[in-house]
């Protein structure tokens, strides 16, 4: 998870990533998602999936993501 989580901060803080650094942390994430060998939680394969960085974020340093329109 740490991987995901390092792919999230840079996604989140664009000002401070490297240059391709954000291109690559996000086919990274995408690779995550699609990848049947990485098990991930429901509500995180969801966030990531609907592209919810900042949710998905947040909801792996424990806290509690607001609802949006799609009810997760």
């Amino acid at each position: 998870m740490e991987d995901v989580k390092s792919c999230l901060l840079v996604i989140t803080n664009p000002g401070s990533a490297q240059p391709g650094e954000l291109g690559a942390s996000l086919c990274r994430l995408d690779a995550v998602v699609k990848d049947p060998e990485i098990e991930l939680h429901p509500r995180l394969r969801h966030f990531l999936e609907n592209r919810s960085y900042e949710k998905a974020l947040l909801w792996l340093e424990d806290g509690e993501p607001e609802k949006g329109v799609c009810g997760g």
